[in-house]
């Protein structure tokens, strides 16, 4: 339900005020929660209630974000704040309490409990008091919001541009003071003979008696583009233009058919050694992630990420025809039912086979958006016996392959070591 219709449900505002406060978003921009408060027709704890009631997660009252312990603060790092719009409000045992913007984000939820090591209890706040604990707490500028100007005119006045150099232009004879200029652009004063013969060799002489006159210049652009057009590169000795014109065309067939013979560049697959150095410099877990979707890509012609969760696996990237990574991260799969992930319930090193004719598998490769291979490839990245991050691979219809399982093993092994490597960084920066 719209914000709206919400407030006029609840009788919290009336139709006036809705299209005064409408108007005023569509002026000054922004949203229109902003609008109704800046108008004076609802305070900031009937848009938390809204919040949420929409989000189905507890609201986050100004007073909580007032006063947040400095360790606190310091369980979430700074670039994950920026990025999911969430800051850490108190902890009891365990359990972190988060004030988010919005908290049905499912992989901000999973990535911030990956990098604590505790379990998440999302707040909504408003998106005001979220900006202001980011500048607060992290020192992180706002965003400026340009404006409609409040009176009509032209734009601000902006630093004037120096004109565009242009190289120096011959020095060319003008009229004299005082004369007229006719309708074909010459001074009516003129020389007859400098205008009845305009066009001169370069020397500045006419040209010869009994020369070859050339052709009339083009009076049109379609018509200067045919001359060039029909302009050899190089004149052809008499006798021969009839074999260069054969030559020509001979030469064009031949460098048609190499670039037919050629193959397809591609860039070169990384190797195992290449992602291991991205491994050991990743400073995120969105940075392990792409190192091994880039392996992984060079190998399969479609491929994805999923993190796993204890009762859900969640799409994270992909790549390959028909894989489009922003529905990849509408994915969800319930472990509770029959599906290619089932492999994960049952302690399996990995799965290299069919597709089953399941109705989860046939629910995945829809929302995925595209259709269900022959085979696929899956295998864990486990952490702590828990399986945490999840690749699939296949080949769409072809049948004849295999993976090269070993390099895949130390692949997900380095990128095991790689994520509990941050996990500690950040655990050593809370202390």
């Amino acid at each position: 339900m719209r914000l709206g219709a919400w407030l006029l449900s609840k009788g919290k505002i009336t139709e006036e005020q809705l299209d005064k406060a409408l108007q005023h978003q569509t002026f000054f921009g922004g949203r229109l929660g902003s609008s109704l408060i800046k108008l004076g027709y609802i305070d900031e704890d009937v848009l938390g209630a809204f919040l949420s009631d929409v989000c189905g997660a507890p609201y986050a009252p100004p007073s909580l974000l007032e006063r947040i312990p400095r360790e606190v603060i310091a369980l979430v790092p700074a670039r994950l704040a920026a990025q999911y719009r969430a800051v850490p409000i108190a902890i009891e045992g365990r359990r972190l309490r988060l004030a988010m913007r919005d908290p049905k984000d499912l992989i901000a939820l999973d990535e911030i409990a990956f990098l604590t090591g505790l379990s998440i209890e999302p707040y909504v706040a408003t998106e005001f008091r979220i900006q202001r604990a980011l500048q607060r707490y992290y020192e992180m500028p706002s965003a400026a919001r340009s404006t409609v100007p409040l009176a009509p005119g032209g734009p601000s006045p902006a630093l004037p541009r120096p004109a565009p150099s242009r190289p120096p232009r011959a020095a060319e004879p003008g009229p004299t003071p005082g004369s007229e200029m006719g309708f074909d652009g010459y001074p009516l004063d003129a020389d007859p003979d400098h205008i009845d013969s305009p066009f001169v060799r370069r020397g500045g002489t006419p040209s010869p008696a009994g020369a070859a006159s050339d052709p009339p210049p083009p009076t049109s652009l379609e018509k200067w583009r045919m001359a060039q057009e029909e302009m050899p590169e190089e004149i052809p000795e008499p006798g021969r233009k009839e074999a260069a014109s054969a030559s020509a065309k001979a030469s064009a067939r031949a460098t048609a058919t190499a670039a037919a013979a050629l193959p397809e560049r591609r860039e070169p697959s990384p190797t195992l050694e290449e992602v291991g150095a991205r491994l050991r410099a990743a400073e995120s877990r969105d940075e392990v992630f792409e190192a091994v979707l880039d392996f992984t890509s060079a190998r399969f012609r479609r491929c994805a990420l999923f993190i796993a969760q204890p009762e859900r696996i969640l799409g994270w990237s992909g790549r390959g025809p028909g894989i489009n990574p922003v529905r990849v991260r509408q994915v969800a799969v319930p472990l509770d039912r029959s599906s290619l992930f089932g492999f994960l319930r049952h302690g399996v090193e990995s799965y290299l086979g069919p597709v089953p004719d399941l109705p989860a598998n046939t629910r995945f490769f829809f929302d995925l958006g595209c259709t269900a291979p022959a085979r696929a490839f899956l295998a864990p990245v486990v952490i702590k016996g828990r399986p945490t991050l999840v690749v699939y691979a296949d080949n769409e219809a072809e049948t004849e392959w295999n993976p090269d399982l070993p390099a895949f093993r130390r692949l997900l092994a380095k990128a095991a070591l790689a994520l509990e490597i941050l996990i500690l960084k950040n655990k050593i920066a809370t202390l």
